[in-house]
């Protein structure tokens, strides 16, 4: 069994998962999972081998990525072709044919470190929803942590994948927002894409603005 001292920055669940995928590939976490910048920040006042980064927004400093010796990664739960905010819902949009999960170093840009590991499965166009779509890539983001550890075991710090690079449209909230206005002039086919492409449960995400009102749409009518 190899130990690791490590931070995780992820949710308690997302930690506590992590650290039973490591022990199962053999290795044992001296773990602090933190979820918030501050404590991000007081977790590297003492020497740590590992930092990996799973489902948050927090931005690493990069005097935590320069520190010697660190392994620092990014689970980023969407294809290497989507870098940035929201690729779920750009996927569907795209109508993408294939999707999945990266894991890469981090680097004081985001999403934008050399590429490790991919992990990708066939979407299915006429069925996935961004939702769906979303839950298909976190279970390939687990996958990819699985194997970071089982390769860990063997090699030791992770090298880069030959030939893989990210897409080179970064989305942004921005970019997400103007996917979600329509306007009257816009052809049906195109409402319709944009309404399946921004659709996510609890949300009324597709808008239009008529007269400096914002109307939300609930859902098409037939």
């Amino acid at each position: 069994m190899k130990h690791l001292s490590a931070v995780l920055l992820m949710s308690e669940a997302t930690g506590k998962k992590t650290q039973d995928l490591a022990i199962k590939a053999g290795v044992k976490l001296d773990a602090k999972v933190v979820d918030e910048l501050d404590a991000l920040q007081s977790a590297f006042t003492t020497r740590q081998d590992l930092l990996l980064s799973f489902g948050t927004n927090v931005i690493v400093p990069e005097w935590i990525l320069k520190k010697q010796g660190l392994i620092a990664c990014n689970v980023h739960a969407a294809s290497p072709q989507y870098p940035g905010r929201d690729p779920h819902h750009f996927a569907i949009y795209d109508q993408a044919k294939q999707y999945g999960a990266t894991l890469h170093y981090m680097t004081h840009n985001v999403d934008a470190g050399s590429i490790i590991d991919v992990e990708l499965f066939d979407v299915e166009l006429r069925t996935t929803t961004p939702s769906g779509l979303l839950n298909l890539a976190k279970e390939s983001a687990w996958a990819l942590i699985k194997r970071f550890f089982e390769r860990y075991i063997e090699y030791g710090a992770p090298k880069a994948m030959s030939g893989m690079s990210w897409g080179t449209r970064k989305t942004t909230r921005k970019m997400f927002l103007d996917l979600c206005r329509i306007n009257q002039s816009m052809p049906k086919e195109e409402i319709e894409r944009r309404y399946r492409a921004t659709a996510m449960p609890g949300y009324k995400n597709l808008f239009i603005d008529i007269h400096g009102f914002r109307f939300r749409i609930d859902e098409l009518a037939e």
